[in-house]
């Protein structure tokens, strides 16, 4: 019956592309390449209508998530009813008859040999093969250059596999929508792919799950349908079907790893197999609370631009998945102070923290020590913000006036990301302005020292001093090579078996930045794969902060340090 639905809606799409109109419908067919019992490749169509002068730009994959030159996998065009040449990697141009029907066949191959490595920054890359895929729609299809406001349509083609597919593209099947929604979008299609629906705040959850982990899939559903409760509840909105798609991953023992993408109305994960249940909490949290930030708050600038709004798409994002998590008992009290905790102390040792928005911007994609740090600081500057708004009820109103601002706006008339609408909102909702200090922390990146009451309630923040963080070998270097590099003679990595010229596989213990904590390096060489594990502490001290929590609270205590932490 599926397979019906979808030829019928395809079809419908068909007879509708030719047809030159003020909306063309672009019509997208996605089928997987079966070659001796497995997966090598994905096949995509795209039928859509010529330019009204005969001459259609199509823009392929370029650069997103942390992947770049996303058109080196994308393969073998074919154009049926106009002649195709290649104007650069990036764009292919079609000649034909004016509003002519076009038809473009290509093939779409795996980005990586195998998994994908788990402390890779270009992940958002297709994963294709040998048993399924895994793809954002952002890495895979081409669309038509100039033409923002064209209408898609979207069909799944199993190709005669019985492989289990699922997508938030699949509205598109029946009714049209934006060319947005289909690069914002997720597809995922094993023959062991487990599909789990559950009601959340009045809307459909469903949870697209593949693999081994510590837990149940019907957990893992069932405590995703709590926290997109509490956002919903927040908001006073969203009633939209949602959609989570888990898949597993293999990494060295006693890593541990989970990443995540938000798309609007879905929610890509890629996890390793052994993380437990409670610390996706907070990690969904955020990734549901994007449904709102930054896209319906005004957007992200798109382009190379985008990280320089992070602070707020991002730290904000923390922010809030920490303070709704506590208000609703999603987290403990405890829960609460150690994720902010870990943030604090790793905004605290960054050695750069003091780094200018500018140079977030230009080092986002390819410096991964830069990578957390609007995230970091984001957070922090909202904790100031609220202090500084709570005399006008704070920082709760302003983000859902934000919202309220934007909705039913034309993106393309619309010149404020979320962002820089952040400030403008702020000031005619409470009468404050705020740009001052977004000058300071923002924009400059002077350091944020956080009051000892910034929480309130019974929580108190406090400057911890301790050793320097030296990892004993060069780590950026080591990452870009994946071969250990300028590991120091007389350092403690030395001295545990670190060497020069081992094949790195990544950071299997300790925390990054931190020079008290044991660290482990999984490594190869001749030996085999091994984790080396050393203390990675320098000559010299730092100081950050943190927060300290009183012991032994009274439930009558508890109950009122989170009302005033969490309001």
């Amino acid at each position: 019956m599926i397979i019906k639905i979808l030829a019928a809606g395809l079809a419908a799409a068909l007879v509708c592309a030719p047809a030159w109109a003020a909306t063309p419908i672009n019509a997208y067919r996605l089928s997987p390449v079966v070659e001796g019992g497995k997966i090598t490749a994905l096949s995509i169509t795209l039928t859509l209508p010529a330019d009204a002068d005969g001459e259609t730009r199509l823009e392929l994959p370029d650069a997103w998530g942390g992947g770049e030159k996303l058109w080196r996998f994308v393969k073998d065009p074919v154009v049926t009813g106009g002649t195709l040449s290649v104007h650069d990697e990036k764009t292919w141009v079609v000649r034909s008859k004016p509003g002519a029907p076009l038809t473009v066949r290509y093939r779409v191959v795996s980005a990586y040999d195998g998994e994908p490595p788990v402390d890779s920054v270009n992940y958002g890359q297709p994963i294709v093969g040998p048993a399924g895929f895994y793809v954002i729609g952002h890495t895979v299809f081409i669309r038509p250059e100039g033409r923002d406001n064209d209408r898609a349509r979207f069909a799944w083609d199993p190709a005669g596999s019985d492989l289990v597919f699922a997508s938030d593209l699949e509205p598109l099947i029946k009714a049209p929508g934006k060319l947005d929604d289909l690069l914002a979008s997720v597809a995922v299609a094993y023959k062991d792919l487990t599909i789990l629906t559950r009601q959340a705040a009045g809307a459909p959850l469903r949870l697209a799950a593949r693999g081994q982990f510590a837990f149940t899939p019907e957990a893992f559903a069932d405590m995703a349908a709590h926290t997109i409760a509490d956002s919903r509840a927040f908001w006073g909105d969203g009633k939209e079907s949602f959609l989570i798609t888990l898949t597993d991953q293999d990494a060295p023992k006693g890593w541990t790893s989970y990443r995540g993408t938000g798309l609007g109305d879905a929610f890509a994960v890629i996890s390793t197999r052994n993380v437990p249940l409670d610390q996706y909490k907070l990690f969904l949290a955020h990734e549901y609370f994007h449904t709102w930030n930054a896209n319906r708050l005004g957007g992200s600038k798109s382009g190379p631009q985008e990280p320089a709004g992070y602070w707020f798409s991002e730290g904000f994002t923390d922010y809030y998945a920490r303070r709704l998590s506590l208000r609703s008992g999603f987290v403990s009290l405890e829960a609460f102070v150690k994720d902010w905790n870990q943030a604090l102390q790793a905004y605290g040792l960054s050695p750069l923290r003091a780094a200018p928005n500018a140079n977030i911007v230009a080092r986002f994609w390819s410096d991964k020590t830069v990578q957390k740090l609007p995230y970091h600081r984001g957070a922090l500057f909202a904790v100031l913000m609220e202090t500084q708004l709570k005399a006008k009820g704070g920082l709760d109103p302003v983000m859902l006036a934000m919202r309220d601002d934007a909705k039913g706006r034309d993106r393309a008339d619309w010149d404020f990301a979320a962002a820089n609408l952040f400030p403008r909102i702020a000031e005619a909702r409470t009468g404050i302005d705020v740009t001052p200090e977004l000058d300071r922390y923002i924009t400059r990146g002077m350091p944020i020292a956080l009051p000892p009451d910034a929480f309130g309630g019974c929580l108190t923040v406090e400057t911890v001093i301790r050793p320097a963080y030296h990892p004993g070998f060069d780590e950026a270097a080591t990452r870009k090579t994946r071969i250990v590099t300028g590991v120091v003679p007389d350092g403690p990595a030395w001295a545990a078996g670190l060497r020069d010229g081992q094949k790195y596989l990544g950071r299997a213990a300790g925390q990054e930045g931190d020079g008290s904590v044991e660290t482990g390096q999984a490594v190869e060489d001749a030996s085999g794969k091994r984790v080396i594990r050393y203390l990675p502490a320098g000559k010299t001290t730092v100081g950050f902060q943190r927060i300290a929590m009183p012991m032994d609270l009274t439930d009558q205590a508890r109950a009122a340090c989170v009302k005033a932490v969490a309001g």
